[in-house]
């Protein structure tokens, strides 16, 4: 399915627009507008013990006029009175008034072993004009339950799969997330991004329990529909995983893909875990990712003529590191550049949330007649102290005006988010761990097959700059790693990270520098032949 380019930002889960427009590109036309009030996420997260959940509205898409909303709680399979303090109220914003709003919900700490529960949140009678966003004028708010049993000695399994923390060090460093360092059987996805190949059929999507093993748990399982649509894109599913007592294993389940030969860009879906049983409960990190759609299908562009031109982001994708503060991002005219044209950029979330990971921004470029110059858009960057793996924000160009049209390929693209919060411990050899330069360099890769199994590949060290893994048997290598110190080469200072596999097995590679903690994936989908990665920008962090 080729998405219109006039795709409306509020139709994927999770989007939040900055308030006002950037003042270097900004146009009146949207301020002309009373505007579209919603909740700033889908759902919101408290620990029980925190004692207030705080709800954000927005007013997105215009500023005119004084208008008001209607806010209300109701119980999901939380209870008022027991669970948490009913509210209801009016929202209001003056003239201009762009800034977000906010209410507090009373949580109740009820000292019961329950796990999460849910509140029903509903935004409705709206007045000057504004309009409700179709996909948040509702939301949930889960109430982490934390009355289990307390953490052991930093990790489950007496420091067997967790290690002092779940993932060897990595996103839990042996406590809970969002400081809930008291949580145990944890559950969530195992990667915040996850890639798929449209012509291989199906997405593989994996789940772990870390924190312990203790009883029969479940865990629900759907996907909500972003740019990838239901029968068009996948085919939908929902389920329950369910770990008897004492399985720490990986579980997984396939999203069906539907395969066309049309060519389109990448499309998103998000991926969401719920009701979890048996006194588990979801890690604040990864109970939602991000599946991307990858079209593998050939198109022929038209020639270039005296045309008003297509407009596309240059790259397909971007990468910006945590603590850089800003990411900038460049769009280009081409193939004409006849006549006054313009384009709304914005972004929406991916794996990364707006307002936790980066400040939700949109802005109107405009390029005069002849001009084909790249036009820059800049997105803040917020930064944190979570160990949560890489982050994806999604980039959409939307409304050409002028006769300008956009490029079908090339109307979405997404920021990554590097992680700069991964372990700053030296790395230690182990058969599932290539420690490289004198153990600054700590590599680590995960694969999974498309009839359901996964693993970690497995070490052969070579030299102190590279090695060999193989996933499934000893005597089949499938790649070749290597991180080279090249901080003497002029003009490109810095770490090298290359390598290169003879496989088309779904595989995640992660490069962790834990002198400075700065964390960097390489993701390929099932089905496709691996492409060798040259990566000479990442890791600019020479002493």
């Amino acid at each position: 399915m080729i998405v219109a380019s006039h795709r409306i930002r509020s139709g994927f889960v999770g989007l939040s627009i900055l308030a006002g427009l950037l003042t270097w590109a900004a146009t009146p036309a949207l301020a002309q507008r009373p505007g579209e009030l919603k909740f700033d996420e889908d759902s919101f997260e408290v620990l029980e013990e925190a004692g207030i959940a705080m709800v954000r509205v927005e007013r997105s898409r215009g500023e005119q006029g004084r208008v008001t909303v209607q806010y209300a709680t109701s119980d999901g399979t939380a209870t008022a009175g027991s669970d948490y303090t009913s509210v209801s109220g009016t929202l209001e914003w003056a003239p201009g008034d762009g800034s977000d709003r906010t209410f507090q919900i009373p949580i109740l700490d009820d000292g019961a072993a329950e796990g999460s529960e849910t509140i029903q949140l509903t935004l409705s009678n709206p007045t000057g004009g504004a309009v409700l966003d179709d996909e948040r004028a509702t939301a949930v708010v889960v109430i982490l339950g934390s009355d289990g049993a307390p953490g052991g000695n930093g990790g489950d399994d007496n420091g067997g799969d967790d290690n002092g923390g779940d993932d060897n060090g990595g996103d839990d460093n042996g406590g809970g997330d969002n400081g809930g360092g008291d949580l145990r059987n944890l559950i969530k996805f195992d990667q915040r991004n996850f890639l798929a190949l449209e012509s291989s059929g199906q997405a593989i999507v994996v789940v772990e329990r870390s924190r312990g093993e203790n009883g029969l748990v479940t865990v629900d399982y759907e996907i909500v529909p972003g740019t990838a649509q239901p029968g068009d894109d996948y085919q939908p599913v929902t389920g329950t995983l369910s770990w008897p007592d004492g399985d720490g294993s990986d579980k997984t389940f396939l999203v069906p893909l539907v395969v066309d030969d049309v060519l389109e860009p990448s499309e998103h879906a998000k991926l969401v875990l719920s009701n979890p049983t048996g006194g588990a409960n979801l890690d604040g990190q990864r109970s939602m990712a991000l599946l991307t759609i990858l079209d593998d299908d050939q198109g022929a562009a038209p020639g270039d003529d005296n045309r008003p031109g297509e407009i596309k982001f240059d790259e397909r994708g971007y990468q910006v590191i945590e603590g850089a503060g800003v990411a900038r991002i460049a769009v280009e005219r081409s193939r004409g550049a006849r006549g006054i044209v313009s384009v709304e950029v914005f972004t929406s979330d991916g794996s990364a949330m707006a307002g936790e990971d980066y400040e939700a921004a949109s802005a109107i470029l405009t390029w005069g007649d002849g001009d084909r110059a790249r036009k820059f858009f800049e997105v803040p960057i917020l930064e944190d102290d979570d160990t949560e793996g890489n982050e994806t924000v999604l980039l959409d160009l939307a409304d050409p005006t002028g006769g300008a049209s956009l490029d079908d390929e090339r109307f979405t693209s997404t920021l990554s988010i590097l992680d700069n919060d991964g372990t700053t411990t030296l790395c230690s050899d182990d058969s599932t761990k290539l420690c490289l330069l004198g153990g600054r360099f700590q590599v680590e890769v995960k694969w999974r097959t498309l009839n359901g199994d996964t693993g970690r590949g497995q070490m052969i060290p070579q030299s102190d700059s590279a090695g060999l893994v193989w996933f499934f048997d000893p005597s089949n290598v499938e790649m070749l790693i290597k991180v080279l110190n090249a901080c003497s080469v002029q003009g490109l200072k810095g770490y090298w990270v290359f390598f290169a596999a003879t496989t088309n097995v779904d595989f995640t590679v992660e490069v962790t520098d834990t002198a400075t903690g700065l964390t960097r994936e390489y993701f390929n989908p099932a089905g496709q032949a691996a492409l060798p990665i040259q990566d000479t920008l990442t890791f600019k962090t020479c002493p």
